[in-house]
């Protein structure tokens, strides 16, 4: 990451060591933790797999001991899954390892061993399942956190595609959602993204820098222009960080949006890969959104009531269809297909 990509938060948005993991030796696992709980800058994805790869080391340790392991590992996990749980990658995780608990495996090494495989699983990403190590295996292990890239695919082939020049409006930031338009210029789609400042972290500027400077046509706008900005548009692309059995996550805003998107008759996709689905289909804002006001007012003045909560559980009715890396799916064929239930 270059000098220009490491500034591109406007303001603060979480501690300097967030996500940083520097473990000492005597540390707990809660402590080990702490950095990916406080971080409010990384994607659902991120906090699982550096959540997994902690949780892995932390088992390996002969110093753990076999004693008590699931109640250990779960008492470190509490804020993790305080700060993210509501995250689609997150609950799968924390379900994932439930489950393994429970399995009438024994307790003290085996049950050690199957939780840290678990773990282990939910670190491997599309490059590491083809590279050396899994080579000649019978059964490389299924990918936990399928590859965002996957998702824009349904969009660029098919009675679906994209066409050549088409005008992309986008609400904040995404990662997938930014994946799919590099793609569709890689294809030599050349679209152009209507992108908002994206609530009160601005993420709308970080996904505007990294789209121009991939060479792709970008409108920045505010987030209250972009239901005038969607008149011109062909296309809505919502990215979000769970997806539940009637609606899913998006950004306050996403709802006015995609309804007067549907008013213009202009098509509104959610971008988002299976295990943004949520175990169990119940969907939740993050409480530290709600309650830390200062991401929307700093210093507020007495007597204010600063309605600091950022996300929304947007109804399943108001978009097309949700791109997955399995293909362009109704919500219900998407919860058939990828909801692992356990």
């Amino acid at each position: 990451m270059d000098d220009a990509d490491a500034s591109l938060s406007t303001f603060e948005w979480t501690p300097p060591s967030a996500g940083v993991a520097t473990p000492a030796p005597d540390e707990s696992l809660a402590e080990r933790l702490a950095s990916i709980a406080d971080d409010r800058g990384l994607g659902g994805d991120e906090v699982a797999r550096r959540t997994a790869r902690e949780c892995h080391a932390w088992l390996c340790e002969e110093e753990c001991g076999d004693d008590g392991v699931r109640e250990a590992l779960f008492a470190g996990l509490e804020g993790v899954a305080a700060a993210h749980g509501w995250r689609g990658p997150v609950a799968g995780l924390l379900a994932a390892l439930g489950a393994v608990a429970e399995e009438p495996a024994g307790e003290g090494p085996e049950r050690r061993e199957a939780l840290a495989t678990e773990c282990a699983a939910w670190t491997e990403t599309p490059e590491t399942i083809a590279g050396p190590e899994w080579n000649g295996a019978l059964e490389p292990p299924a990918l936990r956190l399928p590859d965002r890239s996957a998702c824009a695919a349904p969009l660029l082939e098919g009675p679906l595609a994209l066409e050549p020049g088409e005008i992309v409006v986008v609400h904040g930031w995404s990662e997938t959602v930014a994946r799919g338009l590099e793609l569709a210029r890689a294809r030599g789609l050349a679209p152009t993204a209507v992108v908002s400042e994206g609530g009160p972290d601005l993420g709308g500027r970080r996904l505007a820098r990294r789209l121009a400077a991939g060479g792709i046509t970008v409108r920045f706008v505010y987030d209250a222009a972009l239901q005038d900005a969607v008149r011109a548009a062909d296309r809505v692309w919502i990215g979000t960080e769970a997806i539940g059995a009637r609606g899913f996550l998006g950004r306050i805003g996403a709802r006015a949006l995609l309804e007067s998107a549907g008013e213009l008759d202009v098509q509104r996709i959610v971008l988002a890969t299976s295990d943004k689905l949520v175990p169990g289909g119940e969907l939740a804002c993050p409480e530290w959104a709600a309650n830390e006001p200062w991401h929307l007012w700093e210093g507020a003045p007495s007597g204010v009531d600063v309605q600091s909560q950022s996300y929304e559980i947007v109804p399943q009715e108001l978009v097309d269809g949700f791109a997955t890396e399995l293909g362009l799916l109704r919500p219900a064929d998407l919860a058939v297909q990828a909801l692992r239930l356990v």
